[in-house]
């Protein structure tokens, strides 16, 4: 048995400080909120009529984004457990094998930090396909926005990930280096071994994460840019601002990430102690950038639920399964229609949803040719079903008797949703 490195006065005054209870109790609840809200998202995208039939990129992302804080607050469980957030001495005072617990805590620290950018890289990607999928219509200005900010986190992740793999050389050194420094005498082949560090610096560790930064104000400028734009009551747009304003909590824990590492971060004589700080940050981020990524899904799912207010759409859509009978409907949206009378119209195609609906118009070219051989001015009334089956050509003299007073040219129809659409006869 190696006799145990002393400590002097000043180091033993010391001894007693710990990071740890706050490392245990933070990462654990940490771990607890990721997999509730991830879960949460995957209960609502799955139980939502507009996405239960299809698999959506940020569903993946998002499952990604699961499986790697899994792995990265985990190993900062171990990376604790082996000596993390206590000082360097205090560690190897309590190891008979020294430095090999402090080994041990920067191999996974390590790990910790290659895996962070890959989360980062799901986290961000889910955000961005979700505003895709709600905002980017037909607003150039917005798809170059998003395409830009698509651009941008691909270039962070490479170079974070090149970055941390390579701090230094040889790679494993990161961790194998306390065996240089602090020499056992029953390993003297290890504490041999050569390699440097050199771009362990505060500053050059602080570039991936101030270019997140950077990322992270355009992930949250893109939804607030979208919103603005609604035209809704401005009390709807106060909910929807404050809904995606949460993002602005993950900014500002990035931001203190960056201080906390240039101000309070000790990695050279203290690092077991002195990156606690900036490693509770990174998690703290992490968590809030899963649960800004579910909220907006999860918030409206669970406000139908709680509230009473069945989704309309669901029951549209069960009931229209049921009503369908020898028809063959489409997959959903505007394709499952049928309408009252065969009109000539033009459906932008580069405004259609993930669900194949029209987003923004139907732009109506001509007048139902049956409707103006009979000369009919009127429609029918609405049926109580989701879907309007097709008159008989009978029916259609019968037209003017269905409604009181409907204007000439109007059309409506209904899909998961009743929408109206007002038409001019087409000149010629």
């Amino acid at each position: 048995m190696s006799s145990l490195p002393p400590l002097t006065p000043e180091q033993e005054a010391h001894a007693h400080e710990s990071y740890q209870p706050q490392l245990w109790a933070s990462l654990g609840t940490f771990l607890l909120i990721n997999n509730v809200a991830i879960a949460g998202r995957l209960w609502a995208t799955r139980t939502s009529a507009g996405t239960r039939s299809r698999i959506l990129a940020e569903d993946i992302l998002i499952i990604l984004s699961g499986v790697f804080v899994n792995a990265i607050i985990p190993n900062l469980m171990v990376a604790t457990h082996y000596g993390l957030g206590l000082h360097v001495y205090t560690v190897n005072a309590r190891d008979q094998n020294y430095p090999a617990n402090l080994s041990h805590t920067f191999r996974h620290v390590w790990i910790t930090m290659v895996l962070m950018s890959s989360f980062f890289l799901c986290i961000k990607m889910t955000l961005l396909f979700f505003y895709k999928r709600l905002f980017l219509v037909s607003n150039p200005h917005l798809r170059i926005f998003w395409w830009t900010n698509f651009v941008f986190i691909i270039l962070w992740f490479v170079g974070a990930t090149g970055f941390y793999l390579f701090q230094c050389q040889p790679v494993q050194y990161y961790f194998m280096r306390y065996y240089v420094r602090f020499p056992h005498p029953e390993k003297n082949d290890l504490s041999n071994l050569k390699g440097q560090c050199d771009a362990t610096a505060v500053l050059n560790v602080s570039l991936p994460v101030i270019f997140s930064f950077i990322s992270d104000i355009a992930l949250l400028i893109l939804p607030i840019w979208a919103v603005s734009t609604l035209k809704v009551d401005k009390t709807k747009k106060r909910g929807l601002l404050a809904v995606f304003g949460v993002g602005s909590i993950a900014c500002i824990l990035e931001l203190a990430r960056i201080l906390a590492l240039n101000l309070n971060t000790d990695d050279k004589n203290d690092t077991s102690y002195g990156v606690t700080l900036f490693l509770i940050l990174t998690a703290a981020e992490e968590t809030t950038a899963v649960v800004c990524a579910c909220l907006p899904v999860v918030v409206p799912r669970l406000y139908k639920k709680f509230k009473g207010k069945a989704d309309t759409s669901d029951r549209s859509y069960e009931k229209n399964k049921n009503m369908s009978g020898s028809i063959n409907w489409g997959n959903r949206g505007f394709k499952r229609v049928i309408s009252l009378n065969p009109i000539d119209t033009e459906v932008d195609t580069e405004r259609v949803s993930d669900d194949d609906v029209p987003l923004t118009y139907v732009r109506i070219t001509g007048i139902g040719r049956e409707l103006e051989a009979e000369g009919a001015s009127q429609i029918m009334a609405l049926p109580t079903g989701a879907y309007l089956f097709p008159p008989s050509h009978d029916d259609l003299s019968n037209l003017s008797d269905a409604v009181g007073s409907s204007a000439p040219g109007v059309i409506h129809v209904r899909t998961d949703i009743q929408t109206c659409v007002t038409s001019t006869t087409k000149d010629s």
